[in-house]
C-alpha cells in the first residue's frame, strides 16, 4: 500500500510541474465548469494514473510470465500464444474505443468501467491453473488496457486541446514509471497474490480518481461532432491547420486517417519491442549466460529504469518545444530522430555481441533510454498534424495495442523455431527501433511540414523578442527555437 501512495503522490507532483498551480478536490468545481484549470489538473491526474495501471499490466503480464507458466505446468516461450490472445482483446478494444468514447458517452465512466473489468481479471490470474483460462485472461487485459490507454489519450486531447502535447507526453511518463515499479516489486516478493493485489489495488485508486471527476463532455449533440460526419471531419481538418499555420494538405490525408495510421505504425514498434525486451529479457539471461544467472531481476529493472529516465527526459523537452507553438513541430522532428538512433546504437550494440557482459547492459540501457520517450512524441506529433477526433486516436492505439502483442509472438516464433534462438531477441529490438524512422519522415511531405509555421516566421517578436512584455526564453527554449529557425529557412 505504501507503493501505492508513493505512485499517487508521484503523479501529483509530475502533474503540479506540468501546470504550476495546486490541486482542488473535485466537489469544489462544477462539472459543466470542467475547462477551468482546477478541473483540468483533476482530470489530468487521473488519465495519468489510468495510463499508469495500463504500465503495470502490460509490464506484469510479461515479467510474471514464467511464473503464470510454471502454475500452468508449461514454459513462457511455448505459450508466446498468449500475446496473440492479448492482441485479439486489444484490437476489438482499440477497435470499439471510438464508438465507446464518442458522443453522447461520457468518456470518464467509459474509463471506470474499463478500469473495473481490469481490477477482476487482475484479482484472478494468480488463481489461473488452465492454459484456456489463461488465454481468455490475457485477452480480457488486452481488451480492457485499449479501452483504457485509448481513451485516456482521446479525453486527454478533448480536455487540452492543442495544448495536450505535453500532457499526452505526461501520459507516458507515468507509463513507463509505474512499468518499472513491477520489477522493484518482484524483487521484494515472488507471490503472485502479492504482485496482482498490490496492481488491482493501484488501479481502484485510479478509478476513484476518474470516478469522482467532473465530465469533460457538456457539448450539445452529437452532429455537432467532427468524427461523426466525414464532410464535417474534412471542414475541422482544414480549421485545425489554418490555426497551426500548415498549408493546403491533399484531403485524402485527413479523409482516410493516413497520418494517423503512419504513427500506428510507427508506436507499433516502439511500444512491441519495449514489451519485446521487458517480456523477455530475463529469458535471454538464462538461455545465453551473458551474465550471472541471479542478475536476470536486475536486467529487467535496468531495462525500465532507463525507459523511465528517457521518459522525463522526453517530458522536460517536449515541454519546452511546446512553449514555441506552431514552430516547435520542426524540433519535434529532429529530436525524436536522436531518441531513435539512440535507440538504434543500443540494440546494434547488444546484437553484434551477444556473449558480451559490457555490450549486454549498455546495450539495454541505451535502447530503454531511446525507446522511452519515442510514443510519447508521437503522440505529440499526431496532435500536431490532425484534428482532434475519436476514430483517429483509436488507429494510433490500435497501432500501439497490436504491436505489443504480435511483435512478442512472433520473435518467440523465431527464438523457438529457428537456428537464431536466443539471438533474435537483439536483433528484433534494433529493428523495432530502426523500422519506425522511414514512417516518421513520410509524415512530412504528406503534411507539407516543411511549411508550417511560415507566416509566423515573418513576425520578427514570434521568438527571442526582447519586448519587456514578451517572457524570455531560457537558453534550452532559445536553442530550440534556433533550430526550428534553421529549418524554415
Amino acid at each position: 500500500m505504501n507503493r501505492c501512495m508513493f505512485f499517487l503522490c508521484w503523479q501529483v507532483e509530475t502533474q503540479a510541474l506540468l501546470s504550476g498551480r495546486p490541486l482542488k478536490q473535485p466537489s469544489s468545481f462544477p462539472e459543466e465548469d470542467f475547462k477551468t484549470k482546477a478541473a483540468q489538473e483533476w482530470l489530468g491526474i487521473g488519465y495519468m494514473m489510468a495510463m499508469g495501471v495500463c504500465g503495470v499490466v502490460l509490464t506484469a503480464i510479461g515479467s510474471t510470465l514464467d511464473a503464470l507458466a510454471f502454475q500452468c505446468d508449461t514454459t513462457p516461450t511455448a505459450i508466446g500464444s498468449v500475446f496473440v490472445a492479448r492482441g485479439c482483446g486489444a484490437i476489438v478494444g482499440a477497435v470499439s474505443s471510438a464508438k465507446f468514447y464518442a458522443p453522447p458517452a461520457k468518456g470518464n465512466q467509459v474509463l471506470v468501467a474499463a478500469l473495473g473489468g481490469l481490477v477482476a481479471l487482475l484479482l484472478y490470474l494468480p488463481f489461473t491453473t488452465d492454459i484456456v483460462a489463461l488465454h481468455a485472461a490475457f485477452a480480457g487485459l488486452g481488451f480492457g488496457t485499449a479501452v483504457t490507454d485509448t481513451g485516456c489519450q482521446i479525453m486527454t486531447r478533448k480536455v487540452h486541446g492543442k495544448e495536450a502535447g505535453p500532457w499526452l507526453g505526461a501520459n507516458t511518463v507515468v507509463f513507463g514509471v509505474a512499468g518499472a515499479l513491477v520489477p522493484v516489486i518482484s524483487l521484494a516478493t515472488d507471490s503472485l497474490l502479492a504482485i496482482f493485489g498490490i496492481i488491482a489495488s493501484v488501479a481502484l485508486a485510479t478509478l476513484a480518481t476518474i470516478g469522482s471527476a467532473p465530465h469533460p463532455e457538456f457539448e450539445p449533440t452529437q452532429d455537432a461532432n467532427p468524427s461523426s460526419d466525414p464532410a464535417l471531419k474534412q471542414a475541422a481538418g482544414a480549421t485545425a491547420r489554418q490555426e497551426t499555420k500548415a498549408v493546403q494538405v491533399a484531403p485524402w490525408v485527413d479523409k482516410y486517417y493516413v497520418t494517423e495510421m503512419l504513427i500506428g505504425q510507427m508506436v507499433f514498434w516502439f511500444i512491441g519491442g519495449k514489451v519485446l525486451v521487458s517480456s523477455y529479457v530475463e529469458d535471454f539471461v538464462l538461455d545465453s549466460g551473458v551474465v550471472d544467472k541471479s542478475s536476470k531481476d536486475l536486467a529487467l529493472l535496468a531495462v525500465w529504469v532507463a525507459i523511465a529516465v528517457g521518459r522525463f527526459g522526453g517530458l522536460y523537452d517536449q515541454i519546452q518545444i511546446n512553449s514555441l507553438g506552431v514552430k516547435g513541430v520542426h524540433p519535434l522532428y529532429g529530436h525524436l530522430t536522436l531518441w531513435i538512433w539512440c535507440g538504434v546504437i543500443g540494440g546494434s550494440l547488444w546484437a553484434s555481441f551477444p556473449k558480451s557482459p559490457w555490450a549486454f547492459w549498455a546495450g539495454v540501457i541505451l535502447y530503454g533510454f531511446g525507446n522511452g520517450p519515442c510514443v510519447g512524441y508521437c503522440y505529440d506529433l499526431n496532435n500536431r498534424l490532425t484534428v482532434a477526433s475519436e476514430a483517429g486516436m483509436s488507429i494510433v492505439m490500435f497501432g500501439l495495442n497490436f504491436g505489443a502483442s504480435l511483435v512478442p509472438y512472433l520473435t518467440t516464433l523465431a527464438w523457438d523455431h529457428t537456428a537464431l534462438g536466443f539471438h533474435v531477441l537483439p536483433l528484433a529490438t534494433t529493428l523495432s527501433m530502426a523500422l519506425p524512422l522511414p514512417l516518421l519522415y513520410l509524415t512530412r511531405p504528406l503534411n507539407d511540414v516543411a511549411a508550417i509555421g511560415r507566416k509566423a516566421a515573418t513576425d520578427a517578436k514570434y521568438y527571442g523578442s526582447q519586448d519587456p512584455s514578451t517572457p524570455r526564453k531560457s537558453g534550452y527554449q532559445a536553442s530550440c527555437a534556433s533550430e526550428s529557425e534553421k529549418l524554415l529557412e
